[in-house]
């Protein structure tokens, strides 16, 4: 797998867009790079992209989401809008693109991302979605994430650190460095799976041990009153339930007995009310009999009302035609007023229609010159707001006359202020322009060359003062350094005389069993000695574990100081080397910014300049000229404005003089400005006037048709009525409507009657029912004793038959809940046997690999990585060094020193220490281990891109080059691309094709390829 090109935009502080191509120019030719940059500038973001395209992931964060760029400000560049990554790459010959990007919507909320693996040669898309792309690139390249970073992000400084580590710390490193930390959390799990089992069959024979069982005697006389009793239960049980009957069958006969008494008490009730019914019934009669006139009276009435109503109508209509005439006259009147003439029936609408004509015609030329007038008027204000722009030159007026007298004064102040500087014509502003311009750029230049050799000044006096610092510090380590070597010799000789203190203590306790079995007279198995002092005095021992493990750690810590002292020491020397070659660069440097200020000064014709405040000066004076030609131009501008103002003013003018003459003619035929509403309304009105005149006229004749035959009508019906009411003897019409009942009234009554004869046969079938019921169940009755007599044996018996009850239902509980005893310890037995059959396989188990820690199974797993990655160490060893061959201490080595060793083919294969090793010796044996990491983690899948990340800092001239020419070697048998991320200016000498990260003062940074 080979990283070809990658592209992206706004991540981190790289802000735009940005592409590096591996395969071509100065990358392809070399294919050994450094990726060069201050702190911070952005070099771990290369690799970043990379991750982040294939996997969604990068190291120092881990999984994207939006809560991680939104909340937690990583990935997107501040304040940008949008960000991507893509990366190509080559599998099997074929390449990929894997694409990443994310963007803002209009509400400066996060979109979710996009993500699509692209092939480059046909340009189909093969796989998208978020879930989906890492996975497929996974497959493709062969890697999962934490493989790839392991394969191809190398970190030479942990490896450095793993070589001279004892076994405990160089498990943990080779953990944190594989990601193997899950055999240590099995191993803890494994002892707490053990501690919990234990523990469960403790609780579970505890449980077992609470369970009590009746004794076998108690148990069975239990069972045997139990069956005696529920014998006689059987024979009180038949006796009540024989009583029960007896009671209820009283009781029936009881209460249909009430049921005939209260029935013959309804029947009487019912008897009364059909009597008082038969009023009711008559009204039924006689309604029977009338109903069939009820058409005939509706008809009357309907007639007379029709009749009443049409002869108000009629009388409405007859007062309507009077008022109609008066208001016709009304209108006449109202027009000859308006005309000043007598208006007549016949010229009504032309007269009125002539005069507006007349008024319109004059009104729209009004308008018209009233519209130009507007118009001028706009434009005027348009030119006087460019007049009056930044200051108050020209006040409107409204009168056209009175505001054409303010422009001469206007006019004259502008052209006085251009002869003031001597300035007729735009060509000589345009060549004065021209002259500032130049000299405003000359003083801008000599600003900025000035700003900067100050700042290289300044430098140069910080580097000075940095200087100064690190001599001091290099002093005071050197000093500290001296003491800690006093220190170090006699407390080195304390703690070894602890040891052997404490091994002779250690000695004594393991004797302690023997020393019990002694006795006096009998020699000892040991030395021979028939008398035994010490078999109940013990000797004493005044040394203690706890005195040799304070002074253990003070001597570790005292080591650890005098190691990380000479590193300081170390590093502040190199920082006093570093720090003179840069003052020499710096004075050099200074030389041609002063002479690029002379130039200036020259070009300006001045001295040159001593401080800030010349500087500012001139740019003063450059600007104040600047300034003047501005308003010169605007005196310009301002001249030619204000003569299309009064050009504009005498046209507005002509127009308001035009508007006034149209208007006087109006007034004098209309003086009103509302003749066109006014002739309207006259017209409107006198339609509507004729309209209702004709419409009364065809009213009243209906009215007087419908009148008659209405009265017709009324008549006939009348005389009908008439003729009913004499025959029947009946008084009015009003009598014979009374007579005849409304057909709900009817209804009920015929109702009632239905519901009195329904009543009369319930009654008669709820008599008949209770008869029937108290014959048949006297029959059935034995005692003649009172119910409540019957009902007080029975309580008594009932009582009796439930403490039988209670007692053999205590019997049988006692008897249950011994069963259920009995079950439950057959159970707790079975399931104590799983839990022990159990607890010793994780017994086995914790013995095997379990500790509360998980160490003993985390020590032998890694001891098999490490076995696995020496091999592959070594045979990496074999390309970059015939000398060395690493290998694991063996048990009677690591009793005494548990480092790494080293074969040493240069001495005959002689065996020693790795910590043996010189800086240089120890960078390839751990640059070796890094790329046999790569090897371990790719497995089968080629690796053809390496990135180095650091380890080169504390590498010595010699050592750094001896790295160098090792990678070169690398690179060109296996034609590999390898990057190596630092920020060591040797590195940088050394390797010349770099990919160069540089800071800007916006707090971005900028990529160059050299």
């Amino acid at each position: 797998m080979k990283i070809s090109k990658i592209s992206f935009k706004n991540i981190h502080s790289l802000r735009g867009e940005h592409l590096i191509d591996f395969l071509s120019g100065p990358l392809a030719e070399s294919g050994l790079f450094a990726i060069t940059g201050p702190t911070g500038s952005g070099k771990s973001t290369l690799l970043d992209v990379i991750t982040l395209a294939l996997y969604n992931k990068v190291p120092r964060i881990g999984a994207i989401s939006k809560s991680v760029i939104d909340g937690e400000g990583g990935i997107m560049t501040r304040n940008m809008q949008d960000c991507y990554a893509e990366v190509e790459y080559i599998v099997n010959g074929k390449t990929y693109r894997s694409h990443w990007s994310i963007e803002r919507n209009r509400n400066d909320n996060l979109n979710d991302r996009k993500q699509e693996i692209i092939e480059v040669a046909t340009g189909t898309i093969i796989e998208s979605g978020k879930a989906a792309v890492p996975l497929k690139n996974e497959a493709l390249i062969g890697l999962s994430y934490d493989q790839f970073v392991k394969a191809m992000v190398l970190s030479q400084g942990q490896f450095s650190k793993l070589l001279q580590a004892n076994r405990d710390e160089r498990n943990k490193l080779l953990e944190d460095i594989t990601g193997a930390k899950d055999y240590r959390a099995i191993g803890a799990a494994v002892f707490k799976k053990y501690k919990t089992t234990a523990d469960a069959v403790k609780e579970q024979d505890i449980r077992l041990s609470e369970i009590e069982l009746l004794p076998e005697e108690e148990h069975k006389e239990l069972q045997s009153q139990e069956k005696e009793l529920s014998a006689g239960k059987l024979g009180q049980k038949q006796a009540l339930d024989l009583l029960k009957t007896e009671i209820d069958h009283r009781k029936i006969i009881v209460k249909q007995q009430d049921l005939l008494s209260a029935n013959q008490k309804q029947y009487e009730y019912l008897n009364q009310a059909r009597e008082d019914f038969k009023k009711e019934e008559l009204l039924l009669q006689q309604h029977s009999k009338y109903v069939g006139h009820t058409t005939l009276i509706a008809k009357f009435e309907q007639s007379d009302k029709t009749f009443v109503e049409l002869s108000a109508d009629l009388k409405k209509q007859t007062g309507i035609k009077e008022a109609v005439f008066n208001e016709k006259i009304n209108l006449l009147e109202n027009a000859s007023l308006l005309l000043d003439k007598k208006v007549e029936d016949g010229q009504f609408i032309a007269d009125l229609n002539t005069l507006r004509k007349e008024v319109a015609a004059l009104k729209e030329q009004e308008n018209l010159a009233a519209a130009q007038a507007d118009l001028h008027e706009k434009q005027i204000k348009s030119l006087l707001a460019e007049v009056n722009n930044g200051t108050q030159r020209i006040l409107f007026n409204e009168h056209p006359h009175e505001f054409h007298k303010t422009i001469g004064p206007v006019e004259n102040k502008v052209q006085q202020f251009l002869i003031a500087n001597r300035i007729e014509y735009e060509a000589q502003l345009v060549k004065k322009e021209e002259d500032s311009k130049e000299k405003y750029k000359v003083v801008a230049d000599l600003k900025l060359a000035y700003s900067n050799y100050q700042l290289e000044l300044n430098n140069k006096s910080s580097k000075e003062e940095e200087l100064k610092n690190s001599k001091g510090l290099v002093d005071t380590y050197q000093s500290q350094l001296k003491k800690l070597e006093d220190d170090l010799k006699p407390l080195e000789s304390e703690v070894e005389q602890l040891i052997k203190a404490e091994d002779t203590r250690k000695q004594h306790q393991s004797l302690e069993a023997h020393r019990a079995t002694l006795k006096d007279g009998e020699a000892c198995p040991l030395c021979g000695a028939l008398e035994h002092p010490f078999a109940t005095a013990h000797p004493s021992y005044h040394m203690h574990a706890d005195a040799l493990k304070t002074k253990q750690d003070l001597l570790a810590t005292k080591r650890e100081l005098k190691i990380s002292t000479e590193a300081h020491l170390k590093t502040e020397k190199g920082k006093v080397d570093t720090l003179n070659a840069a003052l020499i660069a710096l004075s050099k440097a200074l030389e041609p910014k002063f002479n690029a200020i002379k130039i200036f000064c020259d070009t300006l014709s001045i001295a040159i300049i001593k401080d800030n405040a010349t500087v500012t000066a001139l740019e003063t004076a450059v600007q104040a000229d600047l300034h003047l030609i501005e308003q010169l131009k605007k005196a310009f501008t301002l001249r030619k404005v204000l003569a299309n103002l009064k050009q504009a003013t005498a046209q507005w003018i002509q127009s308001f003089e035009l508007k006034s003459k149209m208007q006087m003619e109006r007034k004098q035929l209309y003086a009103a400005d509302d003749c066109d509403h006014k002739v309207n309304g006259l017209l409107n009105t006198w339609t509507r006037t004729l309209e209702k005149t004709e419409n009364n006229k065809l009213l009243l004749s209906e009215l007087e048709t419908k009148v008659k035959t209405v009265s017709k009508e009324r008549e006939d019906f009348e005389n009908q009525l008439k003729l009913i009411l004499k025959n029947e003897r009946i008084e009015s019409v009003l009598q014979l409507k009374a007579l005849i009942l409304t057909e709900k009234q009817a209804e009920e009554i015929r109702k009632k009657k239905q519901d009195f004869q329904l009543q009369q046969e319930r009654l008669k079938i709820e008599r008949d029912a209770a008869q029937k019921e108290i014959d048949t169940y006297k029959v059935l009755v034995n005692s003649t004793a009172p119910v409540l007599e019957l009902q007080a044996v029975y309580t008594k018996k009932e009582e009796e038959f439930s403490s039988l009850n209670e007692r053999i239902g205590a019997i049988k509980t006692k008897l249950e809940a011994n069963q259920k005893a009995t079950e439950k310890q057959a159970a707790l037995k079975e399931i104590l046997k799983g839990l022990k059959k159990e607890a010793s396989l994780w017994k086995t188990m914790n013995s095997l690999i379990g500790d509360a820690n998980g160490k003993r199974f985390s020590n032998f797993v890694q001891d098999l990585t490490l076995e696995q990655l020496i091999g592959y160490t070594n045979l990496r060893l074999q390309d970059l060094s015939d000398r060395y061959r690493v290998d694991i201490p063996t048990a009677e080595e690591a009793d005494k020193n548990d480092s790494l060793k080293v074969f040493d083919s240069h001495q005959g294969d002689a065996r020693r220490s790795i910590n043996t090793l010189s800086g240089g010796e120890t960078f390839m044996v751990s640059l070796a281990m890094a790329f046999a990491l790569s090897d371990l983690a790719a497995k089968n899948v080629k690796i053809e891109s390496i990135f180095i990340d650091e380890g080169f800092g504390t590498l010595d001239p010699d050592t750094l080059n001896q790295a160098i020419t090792i990678l070169e070697k690398m690179q060109n048998e296996g034609d590999k691309s390898i990057g190596v991320i630092s920020h060591v200016e040797a590195l940088k000498e050394r390797i010349s094709t770099q990919i160069r990260l540089e800071k800007t003062g916006a707090g971005y940074s900028t990529i160059q390829i050299v």
